[in-house]
């Protein structure tokens, strides 16, 4: 089974985008060693009530897997890196696209 976060966000699909390239190359080390970064997408209307649920009306999302199963970085680690790089306002970060975390 994969492990993967699921990052709604309030932020424009290119401002999204840029923000995830600028993450991406902040953290060669992570990437895609430990964690696979998708690109920006807009959430399609099933995706927005999960995330309707949580308290926040998406514009755009991401999608990051855990590529190294032993965990060296937490999904919680990970999670506190996207809300740093989103701002936490801006972002909400689900485990496996259920669990708010």
């Amino acid at each position: 089974m994969s492990i993967g976060l699921t990052c709604f966000t309030k932020l424009p699909f290119a401002e999204l985008q840029r923000k995830l390239n600028e993450f991406a190359k902040r953290y060669p080390d992570v990437f895609p060693a430990h964690y696979y970064l998708s690109t920006a997408g807009i959430p399609h209307p099933a995706q927005k009530e999960v995330s309707n649920e949580f308290g926040l009306d998406p514009i755009s999302y991401c999608y990051i897997s855990v590529n190294n199963k032993f965990l060296e970085i937490s999904t919680d680690e990970m999670a506190d890196m996207i809300r740093k790089e989103l701002g936490s306002d801006n972002v909400i970060v689900l485990l496996n696209g259920e669990d708010l975390i």
